[in-house]
């Protein structure tokens, strides 16, 4: 195999939480292609020589996301004809709001030789650092993962949110932290109680990690006294509460 691209998933951000597998791919990797949440103790795996460039995005930065992705793939196809072993390093898992999909199919429609690699999702991370059960024996059996998008001005979801939190299960968001104010106003329009349980984790794994908890009805004041820092992600259920952190 002259060329090979790894689409690997970092986790959320320590590195002691990468699999063995994709702490092989990087070490080995000629060129790493990061996101924007991959933490520089990861990416001082690589050896001296890997060449690393910066392809990810942050909130508000203004990119157009059709052009952004455009352009990694052909860096993608540069550096495969040049024979090079390319790590695509995604935070957390790459099939999870990782765009993975659009750049596996990519490399199959080109011919390229490529595997993908699964990382923690920072759900799942946080989940068992904190100590909070997103499934549990006799109080839920399954959970929701969502972000905060908007359709037509209201919460593209919101009528799943409010089935799965009537259900007692928990529904988790990525990328929400900025609207959650308002989802939090949104679910207790449609009858959800506002003694429902909110978890607001930061930097999961990382320095600097935070972790608020409130109700949907005080989340509000929280967060208008505090200013946890991003990445952020948002737990919402009747049962999630912490056992440890």
């Amino acid at each position: 195999m002259s060329s090979l691209i790894s689409i690997v998933g970092a986790g959320p951000g320590d590195p002691e939480l990468l699999t063995i597998k994709a702490l092989k791919r990087i070490q080995e990797a000629d060129c790493i292609l990061h996101d924007a949440l991959v933490s520089k103790e990861i990416l001082n795996l690589a050896k001296p020589t890997a060449q690393r460039i910066y392809v990810g995005k942050i909130y508000m930065d203004g990119q157009d996301q059709t052009d952004r992705q455009e352009w990694i793939n052909q860096l993608i196809i540069e550096l495969a004809g040049k024979g090079q072993k390319i790590v695509r390093l995604k935070s957390g898992d790459p099939m999870i709001f990782g765009r993975g999909a659009e750049e596996i199919r990519f490399c199959i429609e080109n011919g390229l030789n490529y595997e993908a690699i699964p990382g923690v999702t920072s759900a799942l991370g946080a989940a068992s650092l904190y100590g909070i059960p997103l499934t549990e024996r006799g109080k839920n059996s399954m959970v929701l993962f969502g972000t905060g998008h908007y359709c037509k001005g209201d919460f593209c979801d919101l009528e799943t949110f409010v089935s799965v939190l009537k259900s007692g299960s928990p529904v988790i968001l990525y990328m929400g932290l900025n609207k959650l104010v308002r989802l939090a106003r949104r679910l207790m329009d449609q009858s959800i109680s506002p003694e429902i349980n909110v978890q607001v984790l930061s930097k999961v794994s990382q320095p600097g990690s935070t972790a608020l908890e409130g109700t949907l009805g005080t989340i509000g004041q929280i967060l208008e006294l505090e200013k946890p820092p991003m990445p952020a992600l948002v737990i919402i259920g009747r049962n999630v509460e912490r056992l440890s952190g």
